[in-house]
């Protein structure tokens, strides 16, 4: 038990900056007397907040009280500290002025935990709630008359506000948008710095930009956040004595270690800037933690940015979000999938899929603090005292502060958590982008959005690397590069972004991340090396070149796992030009097209890409598919072979002969009548059907038997065969002519029959696709995204989950 001392002579310290502590104790000046705060935390939270409405606000202690409930009993609500306009109106039991509700948790406000301050706020009639943490706080304007419904406003009202009514009017209606457009705004102003000291063009700032908040984040999860303060740069240059160092070159080295894992810097980048530069920009970012700002703030903020700063050079690395929100949504990906993106850009599938699970989890988290709020409450009894609703209110608290660990990333200390999230996070997001700007733009935008990007790499998406190999991935979205071609010269580890680390510590990392199932991708690299890439793909093996799109249609089959979906942006070249119609056989015989989405010309005009292109669903076979697809073939094969095989005599037999005669040359038919009458025949040795290993299922080839004689040629006979012999040699034109219109009538059979099988697979292996073509995507050809630009896709996607009944057991409203 501490030992209380005497009553501070004042409500808080003298400059009124701070709370009186000593100790575990605090002051509580409404209630005049110390409280431990050992079992208490929440206690410092809510003095703070006296603290801050009394010298920040203005407030007189007479218009406060705290732990106010509106009643006593089961359902009562109880308010940390509530305010009223006047001693007098507290007095009286009026309506008051606002409520504020406190957690002792760190980081951003979950609405539904500050449940009780709200219905304080609603039933005692107050017109404004704030709901704090001990690192964040959200402001709500009450909706008098509507239980459970308020607006979310940028800052808490002073008492000056609540006696100018023209003030409070503009406070109620300044939306929270500050925070997002003043970090977005400092993003600019940075990027402009970058451009006017040292003439950068754009792509350099953001490079540069990006480096500096990567020391940032690292400052912070290291627990060294004061070296990325003016104070400390000014102290560094007074006092380093190597000239050759600087402090952004220092902080820079060490933020490259930090991050050595998810290599992200090669070890010559630099950062190229002045000392003066560097300093401008740390007083810009000094005040703010990334870490600790809400992802939806600075996640925006930066994908804004990113935007207007990059679509005009780098425009290949964006999709569009309406095409990227839809694409997400009707693939659907669950919690505990695995997800990948081999051409990642800048992340923005991988963000989204991020988003849409964590909202999930965020759901189901809710919904379990709904039924712990109703389960504890029920503990209690309707006449329940003030101490056992207290302790009521207390095990709630901890409850939801036990769920809502579930949806951090990171632990206190800035080390990976074991949460739904963090697993999240850490073990299934995956993308790769040989563009190591790409790479590290994705990154960064992935950190800002709450993270989730060690599984990004500045690799090539065609080959393996660290998670990503063959076979592991539920769900593949991706947008792949068009116009581009891989050749035979492009070798497995010629580039960093080709090769794989094999030294003894990255097998080690590996193995303790992803255990021992990485060692087969990684071993097919290793193996592959010095070959062509091109080699590594059934679709490229022994060809020149490729184009690029064609070879990431395999590349993300193969990446699938069994029964593994995906959606690809794909030229619509790939869907119906002739010269790839082998492409779309190919990919027939491994996965099952659920769907396809033509998009509009416009969709990516911004990017000053003129082609068209569709939204590609797919759908791995497992192996029960490809045995179901292997038995449609063999069926098709008896079905057609009768007739087929009937064709191929009727030709061996008319074209044969006429090779035979020589065209019907009489004096070889006269030779030939002379020798069967004496027994000897000459005649084809029939055909044979040789199956071949092209890409594409076919009928196999008709070979044509060697042409032999039967019976004994001896006496007249054989000296019969010479003579024909030599007429054969006389006409050679015509037998040439007519062996070679056999080849190609029974080539023109084996074509016709491998249509027949086609047409007997299709029928037999039979499955509806979904088709639509929207008109507008929600983006313009000048890049204009928003609400008034049209958007056809949420109306697709509804068709699309009434459309999906194919995997038995799911919903329409489930996944693939």
């Amino acid at each position: 038990m501490p030992t209380f001392p005497p009553a501070p002579s004042t409500d808080f310290v003298a400059d009124g900056s701070a709370c009186h502590r000593s100790g575990s104790l605090i002051w509580v000046p409404l209630r005049s007397r110390w409280v431990d705060t050992t079992h208490a935390p929440e206690e410092v939270v809510r003095q703070d907040w006296v603290r801050r409405l009394v010298v920040e606000g203005g407030f007189d202690l007479s218009q406060m009280a705290q732990e106010k409930r509106t009643q006593h009993g089961h359902g009562s609500p109880r308010a940390d500290i509530v305010i009223w306009n006047s001693a007098e109106a507290r007095s009286a039991g009026v309506a008051a002025l606002m409520v504020v509700e406190t957690k002792a948790t760190e980081g951003g406000v979950i609405e539904s935990d500050f449940r009780q301050g709200a219905s304080y706020a609603t039933a005692g009639g107050a017109g404004f709630l704030i709901a704090a943490t001990a690192t964040a706080y959200a402001v709500y304007e009450m909706k008098p008359g509507f239980p459970g419904m308020a607006t979310q406003i940028n800052d808490w009202p002073k008492r000056a506000d609540f006696a100018d009514p023209r003030r409070l009017d503009k406070l109620k209606h300044s939306l929270r948008v500050f925070d997002r457009d003043e970090f977005q705004k400092l993003l600019a102003d940075c990027h402009d710095l970058l451009r006017d000291h040292h003439a950068m063009t754009p792509d350099k700032a953001f490079d540069t930009i990006s480096k500096i908040l990567f020391i940032k984040l690292s400052v912070e999860r290291r627990g060294t956040a004061r070296t990325f303060r003016t104070d400390f740069l000014d102290a560094f240059e007074s006092t380093r004595i190597n000239q050759k160092v600087s402090a952004h070159e220092e902080l820079f080295n060490q933020t490259k270690e930090a991050f050595r894992g998810d290599e992200l810097f090669a070890e010559s980048d630099r950062l190229d800037i002045s000392d003066a530069t560097f300093r401008a920009i740390v007083a810009k970012l000094e005040r703010f933690n990334l870490s600790k700002t809400g992802d939806d703030i600075k996640g925006i903020a930066f994908e804004q940015f990113l935007g207007r700063t990059f679509r005009g050079e780098l425009g290949q690395f964006f999709t569009p979000r309406p095409v990227v929100d839809f694409m997400v949504e009707a693939l659907d990906p669950q919690e505990g999938e695995l997800v990948c993106d081999p051409a990642a850009g800048s992340g923005g599938f991988l963000i989204r899929v991020f988003d849409h699970i964590r909202g999930a989890i965020s759901a189901d988290i809710e919904r379990q603090k709904t039924e712990a709020f109703e389960r504890i409450s029920s503990d209690y009894p309707e006449d329940a005292t003030e101490d056992q609703l207290a302790e009521r209110d207390q095990r709630i608290d901890e409850a939801f502060a036990a769920l809502n660990a579930d949806l951090l990333p990171m632990s206190a200390d800035g080390q990976p958590a074991e949460t739904r999230v963090g697993k999240l996070a850490r073990k299934c997001i995956y993308g790769t982008d040989k563009e190591p700007r790409a790479a590290r733009t994705a990154k960064m935008n992935m950190i800002m959005h709450g993270d989730g990007h060690g599984g990004i790499h500045a690799h090539d998406g065609l080959v393996n690397i660290n998670g990503v190999w063959e076979e592991r991935f539920n769900v593949i979205v991706t947008n792949p590069p068009f116009g581009a071609t891989v050749t035979n010269t492009q070798l497995v580890g010629a580039t960093r972004e080709s090769d794989v680390p094999d030294d003894l510590r990255y097998s080690r990392r590996q193995t303790e991340r992803y255990g021992d199932a990485w060692q087969a991708g990684h071993r097919a690299v290793v193996q592959a090396r010095h070959s062509p890439i091109l080699d590594t793909f059934e679709i490229g093996r022994g060809k020149k070149s490729r184009q690029t799109e064609v070879l990431f249609v395999e590349r993300v089959l193969r990446l699938l796992k069994s029964g593994g979906r995906a959606a690809i942006i794909l030229p619509n070249g790939n869907l119906n030009a002739v010269s790839l119609g082998w492409l779309r056989r190919w990919t027939e015989g491994n996965a099952y097209l659920r769907g396809v989405v033509a998009l509009p010309v416009e969709t990516f005009k911004f990017s000053k890409a003129s082609v068209s292109a569709s939204i590609v669903f797919l759908q791995k076979f497992t192996d029960e598919d490809r045995e179901v697809w292997n038995d449609a073939w063999l069926a098709a094969a008896l079905a057609t072979n009768p007739d087929y095989d009937a064709q191929r005599q009727a030709a061996l037999t008319e074209i044969g002969g006429k090779a035979l005669t020589a065209n019907g040359a009489p004096d070889v038919i006269e030779l030939i009548e002379k020798l069967q009458a004496l027994g000897v025949v000459r005649k084809f040795e029939g055909y044979t059907r040789v199956p071949n290993n092209e890409l594409v299922r076919n009928s196999g080839t008709t070979k044509l038997g060697n042409v032999k004689w039967h019976g004994r040629a001896v006496g007249e006979a054989a000296s019969l065969k010479k003579e024909l012999a030599a007429a054969l040699k006389t006409h050679s034109k015509a037998v040439k002519a007519a062996e070679k219109e056999l080849r190609a009538k029974l080539r023109e059979i084996d074509v016709a029959q491998t249509a027949a099988m086609w047409a007997h697979v299709r029928q037999h292996f039979d499955y509806e696709v979904f088709m639509a073509a929207p008109v507008g995507v929600g983006i313009t050809a000048t890049g204009e995204t928003g609400a008034h630009v049209p958007n056809d896709l949420p109306e697709v996607l509804t068709e699309l989950r009434r459309f999906r009944p194919w995997r038995a057991g799911k919903t329409s409203e489930d996944g693939f």
